[in-house]
């Protein structure tokens, strides 16, 4: 049941509101007006996202940023507000490109985002704690690994192979504001040029980590899901990060701790994906039994292909 109170946008009724696919966590429509006009609609899984209010500070830190340009941003309510109360927010309609952008595109756009972001010492809140942490992902396994079946027992080994050699490197890792989830399909090419969405996850984390993100979207040869397995192409890698780098010269000066992170970052969604497939707390949407654990299986496979990037 879907109840929008469209008037606190100063919104009628649209007349039209169909799905919107393609995301994991939210629900998603577009909204069709008698004029033609359209529009985002979206509620926020409040099981995953429970502090609306950080995400909303974040929101308001964006808009009033330089970064604001990089961004399609929510509409504020009548309030003032971004959300209400159950969770709904209203963006404009972005109307995408037929083209896709570059590696060498990307990289220069993330690496833009990320300087902006980093640019002033602002008051960033805290919207999903220890996100890209190793040592929160591994002891989140270490909970639920008893409960790995043998036939996945090689997939157990390979992760737990690598958490000493992650969660040191983690502990020198430098601090910034990052995206956290910096992928090919959170970007929007359209007549304004390229744009971040789906900000919820924006928040402090460590520099670098959204250069892992999009490495880990874009730099691999399949889809995360693929049961053939995954590879990276360093050809891409190394666009994205001449793009990357070239934007956020802060990157070059830790240039050995951010090519580092593609893999990092690879082996904690591998680990996230394992970690939801023994618990069946089903985080992630299965389209098949074990779906998760060929998630699980791919990123291990492309995290080999990363480790060649690490010091």
């Amino acid at each position: 049941m879907i109840s929008i109170r469209w008037a606190d946008w100063g919104l009628t009724a649209p007349q039209a509101l169909r799905p919107v696919s393609g995301g994991l966590i939210n629900a998603s429509f577009c909204a069709t007006w008698d004029d033609g006009s359209q529009r985002f609609v979206q509620q926020v899984n409040r099981s995953v996202f429970a502090n609306l209010e950080s995400m909303e500070h974040n929101l308001r830190l964006v808009a009033d940023s330089a970064a604001a340009t990089l961004a399609v941003l929510p509409e504020r309510r009548r309030d003032g507000a971004v959300h209400s109360p159950e969770g709904w927010r209203i963006f404009p309609w972005v109307q995408a490109r037929p083209e896709a952008a570059s590696p060498a595109q990307l990289g220069v756009f993330w690496g833009q985002f990320n300087a902006e972001l980093n640019r002033e010492l602002l008051e960033w809140d805290t919207v999903l704690p220890d996100f890209h942490s190793a040592r929160t992902r591994y002891a989140q396994w270490c909970d639920v690994r008893h409960q790995v079946a043998t036939a996945q027992a090689d997939v157990a080994r390979e992760l737990e192979a690598w958490s000493e050699e992650y969660i040191g490197f983690e502990a020198e890792l430098a601090p910034g504001v990052q995206h956290h989830d910096a992928k090919r399909s959170n970007v929007i090419l359209s007549d304004f040029g390229l744009q971040a969405v789906d900000l919820d996850t924006l928040q402090p984390g460590y520099l670098g980590s959204d250069f892992g993100d999009l490495v880990r979207s874009v730099a691999a040869l399949r889809d995360e899901d693929d049961p053939k397995g995954n590879g990276v192409d360093a050809t891409d890698f190394e666009s994205l990060w001449l793009g990357y780098s070239g934007a956020f010269p802060e990157a070059t000066t830790r240039a050995e701790q951010v090519r580092a992170m593609p893999a990092y970052l690879t082996w904690i969604q591998a680990l996230r994906f394992a970690t939801d497939a023994a618990s069946g707390r089903m985080y992630y949407p299965e389209s098949y039994p074990g779906h998760t654990w060929v998630r699980a299986r791919n990123q291990l496979q492309l995290h080999e292909g990363l480790t060649r990037f690490l010091r």
